[in-house]
């Protein structure tokens, strides 16, 4: 099947075309059509995860946060103590930065960071319309955890996600 616009996006990833591969002839939607050609949710969860990441990387491609001796431009400019990178005080955060990749603490800049330039907001990254409402909402949610925790939460869906949610803030509460 043919794919040149992303309106029919919740019906393409329906249990109707779960068999039906798609095609496309519009070079900005051949990542979306090679993620609904992925059937098994789990590993298009992680290749939309992954592109998607990369996208806001390939957007900020300089070093935004002009890192030096481990404080950014808002640290220095604040005289700030804390470094490593991470002004949420991020409970995985290490001495060496941060070890994972989540997307919504990418799309977190502060006002210093991005003041001349536009800020990259969630509905701008297509290919996150390959995730159902329900993953959208939960990717939105989740702050300072690792790539396989968000992955994870999102195959497994909202109720685990809430469960999960709890617990993790009983475990940053230490």
């Amino acid at each position: 099947m043919l794919i040149n616009n992303t309106k029919l996006l919740f019906l393409y990833r329906s249990i109707l075309f779960k068999k039906t591969r798609f095609t496309t002839n519009n070079k900005e939607l051949t990542k979306i059509v090679k993620a609904l050609n992925i059937k098994k949710q789990k590993e298009r969860i992680t290749y939309v995860y992954d592109e998607a990441i990369k996208e806001v990387n390939k957007y900020y491609s300089k070093d935004l946060c002009q890192f030096i001796g481990n404080k950014c431009i808002a640290q220095r400019k604040n005289n700030s103590n804390h470094v490593d990178g991470c002004c949420y005080r991020c409970p995985i955060n290490t001495t060496t930065g941060c070890p994972t990749a989540s997307l919504n603490c990418k799309l977190i800049y502060c006002k210093t960071a991005i003041k001349n330039m536009k800020k990259l907001k969630f509905s701008d990254i297509k290919i996150l319309k390959c995730l159902s409402p329900i993953q959208r909402l939960i990717l939105r949610g989740e702050f300072f955890i690792t790539k396989e925790e968000i992955i994870d939460d999102l195959d497994k869906g909202i109720i685990i996600w809430l469960f999960r949610g709890v617990k993790r803030k009983f475990r940053t509460k230490k």
